[in-house]
C-alpha cells in the first residue's frame, strides 16, 4: 500500500460497512470531502454542522453514494449549552447505539493579531469553537465510542498548534490546546478501551478558512479537501487500529 497519509488513500466499497462515523464541521471543505469518502465506503455518516440548508445539500450529495442513509445533526457549537451535548448523546444512542468514529473538523480562524491587543470577543469565540466544543462533543460521545470494538477519535490539527507562530492568537492557542487534549485522551484510553486517539495536520488546503487567513494567496495551487480526505478516512478506519496517540502530518 502507498503511504495512507499521502491523502491518496481510497477505501474500498463496503470497507466501512456497519460503521457509524460522526463528522463535525461536515459542510466544510475537508469535512464534506471526508463524508463523501466515508459514504462511498459504506459508512453511516452522521453530519454535524450549524447550517441546516448546507446540511440538506450535503445530504443530497451523500445520499446514494453508499448503501447507508446519512444522518444530519444541526448544532451551533458557538451557542450550544451543556444540555445540548447531553441531548446529542441521547439522540445518537437512541438511533445508533454506538459510534465507531468521531472526526472533529469544525473550526474558526478568529482574527490574527498580536496577543497584547487581541479582540477579546473574538478570542473567546475562537477558543470555544476550536477547543471547548471538541472537548464537550468528545465528552458526550465517549460512552458511545467505548461501545465500539474498534473506535477512532480524530482531531484536525494545524501547524499553528505545534509551533510557536507569532500573531496566530486564539487560533494557535486553541490548536495547541487540541494537541494537549488529544495526548491526554490518548493516555487515558490506552490499555483500558478500544478507542484510539490521534490528530492530523493536513497542511494548507483550499478551504474558506484558509482564504480568510491568507486572502492574497493563490489558492489554485493548494490541494483541495478531496486531495487530503484519504488520510482522514484511513485514520477513521480499521486499517489504522494500531495508530494511537500520534500527532500526524499529511504526507508523513
Amino acid at each position: 500500500m502507498s503511504n495512507p497519509l499521502s491523502g491518496n488513500y481510497k477505501a474500498s466499497p463496503e470497507h466501512f460497512q456497519d460503521r457509524v462515523i460522526m463528522v463535525t464541521g461536515a459542510c466544510g471543505g475537508i469535512g464534506g470531502a471526508v463524508c463523501r469518502q466515508l459514504a462511498e465506503a459504506g459508512a453511516t455518516v452522521v453530519a454535524l454542522d450549524k447550517d441546516m440548508k448546507s446540511l440538506e445539500r450535503l445530504y443530497d450529495d451523500l445520499d446514494g453514494r453508499g448503501p447507508a442513509e446519512p444522518a444530519l445533526y444541526p448544532m451551533n457549537l458557538q451557542g450550544a449549552m451543556p444540555e445540548d451535548y447531553d441531548e446529542m448523546r441521547d439522540r445518537l444512542t437512541e438511533n445508533f447505539g454506538r459510534l465507531d468514529g468521531l472526526l472533529h473538523c469544525a473550526a474558526v480562524l478568529g482574527r490574527p493579531a498580536p496577543a497584547e491587543i487581541y479582540d477579546l470577543e473574538s478570542w473567546f469565540i475562537t477558543v470555544h469553537i476550536n477547543l471547548h466544543a471538541p472537548y464537550l462533543v468528545t465528552r458526550a460521545c465517549l460512552p458511545l465510542l467505548r461501545k465500539s470494538e474498534d473506535a477512532s477519535l480524530l482531531f484536525t490539527s494545524a501547524r499553528e498548534g505545534r509551533e510557536q507562530m507569532a500573531y496566530s492568537g486564539a487560533y494557535g492557542v486553541s490548536a495547541a490546546g487540541v494537541e494537549g487534549l488529544m495526548r491526554i485522551l490518548a493516555a487515558e484510553m490506552a490499555d483500558t478501551t478500544s478507542v484510539r486517539v490521534n490528530s492530523l495536520d493536513p497542511g494548507p488546503v483550499r478551504t474558506h478558512l484558509r482564504y480568510q487567513g491568507y486572502p492574497g494567496e493563490d489558492q489554485s495551487k493548494l490541494p483541495t479537501g478531496n486531495d487530503v480526505a484519504g488520510a482522514f478516512t484511513w485514520l477513521l478506519g480499521p486499517e489504522s487500529r494500531d495508530v494511537h496517540g500520534q500527532s500526524l502530518t499529511l504526507g508523513r
